[in-house]
């Protein structure tokens, strides 16, 4: 007898909603920014951090935006070639380079501003102001929590890296003293006694 399996609010992924909600505004919102100004996502939410934080290295950019290294490094890339943003030394560290809006890129930010307001009070219109706010408590917990699990598998993954790499090592100096070591006298050979 097979017995079903029943659902409980408990089971429900919620991973898996965050997923296709994250899925969903990226997909909504390239295809208007592409739309409006021929950029997307990655591209506008750099030009978005540039104004509201200044000037910004490349890290930083990534701090800001959550975005990987290799990612801001070819949407400033692509930026740059259209005018948005240009680049300079930075004055209190020569060996450093940092990132700003140029007049262009200025323009974009206050345009886009009015855009940014509309669709994300239309996203955010079917909560109360109470869910927003348990909304984004709930989120910040989730971060956290991912965060920390990420810092413990890490250390995990080194603390067993570590045991593999001592175990080896122990294994090739016990394979090295099982071997016979060749005798540092050599027999010399016999010679018939002459008669």
């Amino acid at each position: 007898m097979t017995t079903k399996f029943r659902r409980t609010p408990n089971d429900e992924p919620i991973i898996l909603h965050i997923h296709r909600l994250s899925r969903s505004i990226l997909r909504t919102s390239t295809a208007q920014y592409m739309y409006a100004f021929g950029l997307g996502v990655p591209q506008v939410q750099i030009l978005n951090a540039l104004g509201a934080y200044g000037m910004l290295s490349s890290k930083q950019i990534a701090d800001y935006t959550a975005m990987n290294k290799a990612l801001v490094s070819r949407s400033l890339s692509e930026l740059t070639s259209l005018g948005y943003t240009a680049i300079s030394a930075d004055s209190a560290d020569a060996r450093r380079s940092l990132w700003k809006l140029t007049a262009k890129g200025e323009n974009f930010v206050v345009a886009f501003r009015p855009l940014r307001v509309s669709r994300r009070a239309k996203l955010l219109r079917v909560l109360t102001p109470d869910e927003r706010v348990l909304l984004s408590q709930f989120i910040d917990k989730l971060i956290a929590s991912s965060e920390e699990m990420g810092r413990q598998e890490m250390a995990a993954r080194r603390a067993k890296q570590t045991e593999q790499r001592t175990s080896q090592r122990a294994k090739r100096r016990l394979g090295k003293s099982a071997k016979p070591r060749k005798s540092a006298l050599r027999t010399r050979p016999v010679q018939a006694a002459s008669r």
